[in-house]
């Protein structure tokens, strides 16, 4: 069996320099990355919100 890697968006079998099998593949990744990426930032923030509320309810 020749040495080989797999695409890190579909799984396809690749060549051991290569991260992605195709240009579709590396876009459709780095979208889901930034989406993720968002999606974190987004929940980060509405935790700081609620706990800022909760001590603000707390203390005064």
């Amino acid at each position: 069996m020749e040495k080989h890697k797999h695409c890190i968006n579909c799984g396809l079998s690749i060549p051991p320099e290569e991260s992605f099998c195709s240009q579709k593949c590396k876009e459709e990744f780095v979208q889901k990355r930034k989406k993720m990426m968002r999606s974190q930032q987004i929940f980060f923030v509405a935790m700081l919100v609620i706990l800022a509320v909760y001590a603000y309810t707390a203390f005064f």
